[in-house]
């Protein structure tokens, strides 16, 4: 009883303690605004700088009933204004690897071997993302999904006295092979953009080249300073230059598969022969930094191009199968491998934003990425029709076109 009682009390203090806090913050915090505005008198100079960074609109989390629940239960970062964002973007994109060996034709006339490699074709890929834009200080919490897929296929048939095929695996004569990928990853991140130089102008009427154009002078007649979050991002409020930092995490599952049959076709019905078939799964978790620089255009900023950089490095299984088939001795052998494997990942974009008014925007560009480690790695002699060894640079990478749209509101 004792114990029960002790714990009652101690909770009732909680309770009174919990509840006399922001009382006294709140008390605090007059007296300070008080103070200030007694004794401290504010110079141009501060009122320019303050005014970059002041958000003249009220955001999720002040002002309002709304505002304020969502402040008093989330506090911290719902304290301060945030625009909600959601994207998706389109992407044209084809797989690429250090070496993907299709099959190897010898020239019996001429001498020498063709080493043919599995051309990939261009796939339609997709990606979106969404989370929150925290207005006053340039920052952003992200999720991002993306997967993209990439195919290729060959036909190759020996002529006698002219040449002969050789595939992977002693599938050799007229054979036919196919090869895939595909690959979704699965990133949380937070990125902080730092404006670089003065604010943009927007005409003569502006007294400074370094005074805020947007929100507070009246020679600029911009729809956006209207707009949730009151900073003048995109518009002729920030400056020529910006550069994002960001850093989070990723997931990451990525396959791909390849494989070859050879058939005789001098029957009425083509028949199979002997083939193989090898798969490659990954699935990884890490960590991820990104560097990016803009550059706006026009007095108003509605126009940018930019560049980007992010790297991965991502820790997990490898597990590699391959299955070979013979038709005449109704045989499978396989061969398997699995490993736990650090993937450097590499990413580079390259691209452009249009601003379409105040809450939308369509980026487009061009992107390489390189996931180390997950290419293709069988090296063959094909004199003895075996895996000499493992290529250790193998790179399974990707690149294309992509056309990203976004709302925030």
């Amino acid at each position: 009883m004792k114990f029960r009682a002790w714990g009652i009390a101690a909770l009732a203090l909680c309770v009174i303690a919990a509840g006399a806090a922001p009382g006294r913050a709140q008390t605090r915090k007059v007296k300070n605004v008080d103070y200030q505005v007694a004794e401290y008198q504010p110079t141009d100079d501060d009122v320019d700088q303050a005014s970059y960074q002041s958000v003249s609109s009220v955001g999720f989390g002040s002002g309002g009933a709304g505002g304020a629940a969502i402040g008093s239960a989330m506090g911290g970062i719902m304290d301060r204004p945030i625009q909600i964002v959601a994207g998706a973007q389109y992407l044209y994109a084809r797989a690429n690897f250090s070496q993907a060996l299709a099959y190897v034709d010898q020239d019996l006339i001429n001498g020498g071997e063709n080493f043919v490699q599995y051309a990939f074709d261009y796939n339609s890929s997709y990606g979106f993302y969404g989370g929150v834009y925290l207005c006053d200080c340039g920052g952003s919490i992200l999720f991002n999904y993306n997967r993209l897929t990439s195919g290729a296929s060959f036909a190759a048939n020996s002529v006698t006295g002219q040449n002969n095929i050789y595939g992977p695996f002693e599938i050799d004569g007229d054979i036919t092979g196919f090869a895939d990928v595909d690959l979704r990853s699965y990133d949380l991140s937070f990125s902080k953009t730092i404006p670089l130089g003065c604010p943009m102008t927007c005409g003569s009427c502006c007294d400074d080249a370094c005074c805020d154009t947007c929100c507070e002078d009246t020679c600029c007649d911009d729809p956006c300073c209207g707009d949730s979050c009151g900073n003048g991002c995109g518009c002729c409020g920030c400056p020529a230059w910006d550069i994002t930092w960001s850093g989070g995490i990723r997931y990451a599952e990525v396959g791909w598969g390849r494989g070859a049959s050879a058939y005789d076709y001098t029957t009425t019905i083509p028949t199979f022969i002997d083939g193989y078939t090898t798969r490659m799964d990954f699935n990884g978790f890490g960590g991820r930094i990104g560097l990016a620089g803009r550059r706006y255009f026009g007095k108003r900023g509605l126009f940018s191009l930019y560049a980007k950089g992010d790297w991965s490095l991502l820790v997990g299984q490898i597990d590699i199968e391959t299955l070979v088939t013979d038709a005449a001795s109704s045989s499978t052998a396989f061969a398997r491998t699995s490993c736990d494997h650090i993937v450097p990942v590499t990413e580079i974009e390259l691209g452009g934003t249009v601003h379409l008014g105040c809450h939308a925007s369509v980026s487009a560009g061009y992107f390489w990425s390189a996931w180390h480690d997950l290419g293709m790695r069988e090296e063959y002699d094909f004199n003895q029709f075996q895996t000499s060894h493992y290529d250790d640079a193998n790179i399974l990478g990707f690149d294309g076109l992509f056309v990203r749209g976004e709302v925030a509101f």
